[in-house]
């Protein structure tokens, strides 16, 4: 009795593993399915297969959107076994679908992709440049959370009179500075994440123009900004001295 309800066990797990090796099978097929590539926007794709057949004829090339770009072209044999068809109008950033039948009737689909660069955002291009945004988030938390202990004014007494000039308020001014060119960084690395992997450059180029325009404000108000601290520490300098003296001087806001 025993080793029949073993029996029974066994041809039910041999029943639940071939259910299993199954559907892993139909979930790999996609997978592993034969990808063509990816190209760069504006290059000629050579759109080859390698078929035990006497012709080939590309039946259909479709641009992203859908409409048609090549209908039943001949694909040339480049060499034995080997079939081409070269495809060059590849202006439109996105995956392109195609299939062609072989001289039996045989039929095959495939697919490319073109990006501004050439290069597909797979898994460790994203992983790259999320690695390195988490990095300037978390170096921008730290900035602020650094500044927010600084002091922002002078040590003075109950009278509102300065006790002591503080020297440190000035890292605040030149942290800030750090933490709006770290978000120039953040705005840079988007801006390009966007032109090179999405397909409405419309998108890239908005994010891009904000970088320029932030990335020239800098320039124009950094140098104002680093006159107007040393204008400031100056000041602060003389001001000790007439402290060191005995002067009292009325902290301002």
């Amino acid at each position: 009795m025993v080793k029949y309800i073993n029996k029974q066990n066994n041809k039910n797990n041999m029943k639940r593993l071939n259910i299993f090796l199954i559907l892993l099978t139909l979930l790999t097929i996609p997978l592993i399915s034969a990808n063509l590539g990816t190209f760069k926007q504006g290059d000629c794709v050579d759109v080859k297969t390698i078929l035990n057949t006497t012709s080939v004829t590309l039946s259909t090339l479709n641009y992203p959107n859908g409409t048609i770009a090549v209908s039943e072209q001949d694909m040339t044999n480049v060499a034995g076994k080997t079939f081409n068809y070269t495809f060059c109008n590849t202006s439109i950033v996105g995956n392109y679908n195609y299939d062609y039948y072989d001289g039996e009737g045989n039929i095959y689909v495939n697919e490319f992709e073109i990006t501004n660069t050439g290069e597909s955002f797979n898994l460790q291009t994203s992983s790259i440049y999320i690695v390195a945004l988490v990095f300037i988030v978390l170096l921008i938390v730290s900035l602020i959370f650094i500044i927010n202990i600084l002091p922002s004014s002078d040590a003075v007494d109950i009278e509102g009179n300065i006790l002591q000039i503080s020297w440190l308020k000035y890292l605040r001014p030149i942290l800030w500075i750090c933490v709006y060119g770290l978000g120039l960084g953040i705005l840079f690395i988007i801006s390009n994440m966007a032109l090179a992997y999405i397909p409405n450059a419309m998108v890239g180029n908005f994010l891009f123009a904000l970088y320029k325009i932030a990335f020239w404000m800098m320039i124009v108000m950094l140098p104002i900004y680093s006159i107007w601290i040393l204008v400031r520490a100056f000041q602060d300098r003389e001001m000790k001295k007439l402290i060191e003296r005995g002067v009292q001087i009325k902290s301002t806001p």
